[in-house]
């Protein structure tokens, strides 16, 4: 006699499968702030989305390339005053975001591109007989939140950075492998990044120098 048993149980891909609902952690600009009528919303989520919507005025979402980031763009310009969004969506597995309320205080289109914090930077911007010693990282930081940020070239060449962009006003950049600064050194960095409403950073070029040999 053969007996053929036949299994009921849950498969691999119902055991494994994703029920967990994604969540909103974060919103540039938080509500019951402030946004310019061409202003952007920079969203931070808790894990990789498939698709987010944003209701309550006409404009574009693009996803980051790790879906856990999304901007949306207006179309046109909101109308200043008052206006609540609504931001909704699903992760990569189709469970829903739950909406998310943002409201916000429309001020007039900014039209003022951002600009380096030459004093708030470390080194300060344009720094002549800066100590190498002290310095083991590159903070720059800038006149206003921007969307983004990033290093597009340094000099000397052989500096191997990490740069990393807060979200906010700040762009830090880390030397990597030991890399040291020496005497009689300019450091350049190149960097881009634009404001919340569009407008491209200003000044492009940060540098300083380092002190002279003693003796």
């Amino acid at each position: 006699m053969v007996f053929i048993m036949v299994g009921c149980g849950s498969s691999s891909d119902d055991t494994n499968k994703d029920t967990t609902a994604p969540t909103l952690i974060s919103t540039t600009p938080a509500t019951g702030a402030n946004i310019a009528a061409n202003g952007t919303i920079s969203m931070v989520f808790s894990e990789a989305m498939g698709e987010v919507t944003v209701a309550g005025a006409a404009g574009t979402v693009a996803l980051g390339a790790d879906g856990k980031t999304a901007v949306w763009t207006p179309t046109g310009n909101i109308p200043v005053g008052t206006a609540t969004l609504t931001i909704n969506g699903k992760d990569k597995a189709g469970n829903a975001l739950a909406a998310a309320a943002l409201a916000l205080t429309v001020k007039a289109a900014d039209t003022t591109p951002p600009d380096i914090d030459a004093a708030a930077s470390a080194p300060a911007n344009g720094a002549t007989g800066v100590d190498p010693a002290t310095v083991t990282k590159i903070v720059i930081v800038f006149t206003e939140t921007m969307s983004e940020a990033k290093l597009d070239a340094i000099d000397p060449k052989d500096a191997k950075v990490d740069s990393k962009f807060d979200g906010d006003k700040t762009l830090t950049l880390s030397f990597l492998g030991g890399y040291k600064l020496s005497n009689e050194m300019t450091i350049t960095a190149t960097v881009s990044g634009k404001d919340g409403a569009g407008n491209a950073l200003k000044t492009t070029s940060y540098t300083f120098t380092t002190m002279k040999k003693e003796g």
